[in-house]
């Protein structure tokens, strides 16, 4: 998961959250897939704070010419 890009995380963040919300899953499953969910949310929060910053940083680097 360590290679996953953004887009990636993203989709397997949605298949999870729709198997989740079929409820067709054993306990042991749900937490397992809860398990992952949580990681890739916080995999992708990050990314989009990364991105964040560097547009920030670039819209900072433009006003200053």
């Amino acid at each position: 998961m360590e290679k996953m890009t953004f887009e990636k995380a993203a989709g397997r963040l949605d298949e999870i959250v729709e198997r989740l919300e079929n409820g067709n899953l054993s306990l042991d499953e749900m937490i397992k897939l809860y398990e992952e969910g949580t990681s890739l949310a916080s995999r992708c929060a990050k990314a989009l704070e990364k991105a964040r910053i560097r547009i920030s940083e670039l819209n900072s680097e433009k006003d200053g010419e």
